[in-house]
């Protein structure tokens, strides 16, 4: 295609808009790279746990590359909240604005957001964005996850919107006071510097399509492409049969009163041109780090939804025509300031299974069993016995993925709205005085059914400092994934420390503690459900599950019938 004059008005047929779509989003995969290959954290470069967007001058998502689900919606929050602070016509050529407040847009205090406003010609024309999670931000233990936090100030550092450059300035004053709050500035500074980085990239590619099709042509092509999925959004729902439909779960407990559930429950009704979900019922906010800002509810509904819309429909702001979402105020979902909100992650991968559980009623050919449901965080902190210097470890992961009416469940892997990697043994021990003893695959732990559920991991760690604080972040350890259609449910989860004894001791799922030398840690993640009557399960894929460690014989004797072990015990 020949490059128009920029100032000339382009026909934006299908051919040209598929073009520029193409070209904003292979921007953000850049964006998205630069990040990776230039962050200081282990979180970042080996766990990818960032994302990055392009947006609108109106702040609207028009573009962003498959990265974790749960930060793009949360991005869109934060950039509403930095224009309110500083409103657009105000802006000027080189600044920068950063935001992390839960009750300003974001999602917790470690998910640390970026934007940069992008002109051409004196005229803005976009927003480049990036997130990423710090591995510290503060707060009352390392890694900024207390698990006993009753309220947001214990949790970190509060960044309200804010500039971190004002016309190409940085705010020294700004990084002075972070970095005097944080355990490794030079961490923190490195991952900040790589967010920089990216977004100066995203600059740079989107000026020279600015200057190829012009600013006018670049922005009615990015409205374009939301009505475009707007249309095609609502077309799908549509297709959805209309009614209502209802879906329960509970997480063990908030981490403060470890005897009581807590409950998320979602009404669905798909209206034709809309779907509406309501989050009556759902418990009022709890007193520890579980509640999830309302924005974060958000972003998990508009992931669910992606998931069960047709491949063709662009992942953008035209989704937010056909969602409407009520939950009531100083409810679990949307907590009333200063509740806490660390550990916000595994609410919303229960409003994950509740939503897609309530969607698996409408259309089942497009929903799987539940699947591990919880995103285990686990991080230690002290001072490393080689360097004498503060240490922070900070890591995160799942389980098996539900199966699903086509197809077995994947084992040990990222699930819900997050889609970061584990990240590699070696990496840990290399960089910390952490060695992991025991990665491996949970044998039994995916539901039976026709199609199985994926398998969970068991990841064990030694602490080789002296003394280090360690936290984890778990769940369904009371509640086991469910199967749906007869599908047998997957394994619950389970946690051990060992004590002075070296015996190891079932702890509670959300936990904070002191590790000593020697002492090790073990984590088990569950596996998904299974989907489908076991009956019905292919005999050949039992033998296959015998032949790997998957599934014990008794296991599969005792759900399936079937005896796999030739008559050995």
């Amino acid at each position: 295609m020949n490059a128009p004059t920029p100032n000339a008005p382009l026909v934006l047929d299908a051919f040209r808009l598929e073009i520029l779509s193409n070209a904003l989003n292979a921007i953000t995969e850049e964006i998205q790279l630069t990040l990776l290959r230039s962050a200081y954290s282990q979180v970042v470069k080996e766990a990818q746990d960032a994302s990055c967007a392009i947006f609108t001058a109106a702040g609207r998502i028009v573009a962003q590359p498959v990265v974790i689900p749960g930060h793009l919606g949360s991005m869109r929050f934060m950039l509403q909240e930095v224009m309110k602070e500083f409103p657009p016509a105000e802006m000027c050529e080189g600044d920068v604005y950063i935001n992390n407040d839960p009750y300003r847009g974001g999602s917790h205090l470690p998910d640390l957001a970026v934007f940069r406003p992008i002109f051409h010609g004196g005229r803005l024309c976009a927003f480049t964005g990036c997130i990423i999670h710090y591995s510290d931000i503060g707060g009352m233990v390392a890694g900024s996850n207390p698990m006993t936090a009753t309220e947001l100030y214990q949790e970190g550092l509060v960044i309200p919107p804010v500039k971190l450059h004002d016309a190409g300035r940085p705010s020294k004053t700004l990084l002075d006071m972070i970095c005097a709050n944080v355990r490794q500035p030079e961490i923190f500074l490195g991952d900040l510097r790589a967010q920089e980085g990216a977004l100066l990239k995203g600059e740079q590619r989107l000026h020279s399509l600015l200057t190829r099709y012009g600013a006018d042509n670049i922005s009615r092509a990015m409205e374009l492409l939301i009505e475009y999925a707007e249309k095609k959004a609502l077309e799908a729902v549509a297709a959805i049969p209309k009614g209502v439909y209802e879906f329960t779960d509970y997480m063990d407990h908030d981490g403060i009163d470890l005897t009581k559930p807590v409950k998320i429950t979602v009404r669905l009704e798909a209206l034709g041109d809309k779907l509406r979900f309501d989050f009556t019922g759902t418990d009022p906010q709890v007193k520890g780090p579980l509640n999830a800002p309302l924005s974060k509810t958000w972003t998990t509904i508009f992931f669910c939804v992606r998931c069960v819309l047709p491949d063709d429909v662009p992942f953008n702001d035209g989704l937010v025509k056909i969602i409407d979402v009520y939950v009531p105020e100083g409810t679990l979902l949307n907590p009333r300031h200063p509740a806490p909100v660390n550990a916000r992650s595994v609410t919303v991968n229960r409003v994950a299974d509740v939503v897609l559980g309530a969607l698996a009623l409408a259309m089942p050919d497009k929903v799987g069993a539940q699947c591990c449901g919880v995103p285990v965080g686990v991080s230690f902190g002290g001072i490393h016995p080689k360097t004498n210097r503060n240490f922070v470890f900070y890591e995160s992961y799942n389980g098996g993925m539900g199966g699903s009416q086509h197809t077995d469940g994947a084992d040990a892997v990222s699930t819900g709205t997050s889609n970061a990697m584990n990240i590699p043994a070696e990496s840990i021990e290399m960089d910390y005085p952490v060695r992991v003893t025991r990665y491996e695959l949970v044998p039994d732990s995916g539901g039976s059914g026709k199609h199985r559920g994926g398998l969970g991991l068991l990841r064990e760690y030694e602490m080789l400092a002296e003394s280090a604080s360690v936290n984890v972040r778990g769940d369904r350890a009371a509640f086991a994934p469910r199967g749906f259609y007869e599908g047998g449910d997957g394994s619950f989860s389970a946690f051990y420390l060992e004590d002075d004894g070296g015996n190891m001791k079932k702890i509670p799922s959300k936990f904070g503690g002191r590790i000593q030398r020697g002492q090790h840690l073990r984590i088990l993640t569950p596996g998904g459900g299974g989907f489908g009557n076991p009956g019905e399960r292919d005999r050949e894929a039992l033998m296959q599950d015998y032949r790997e460690g998957k599934a014990s014989a008794e296991k599969i004797l005792k759900d399936y019938g079937v005896d796999v072990s030739g008559g050995k015990s």
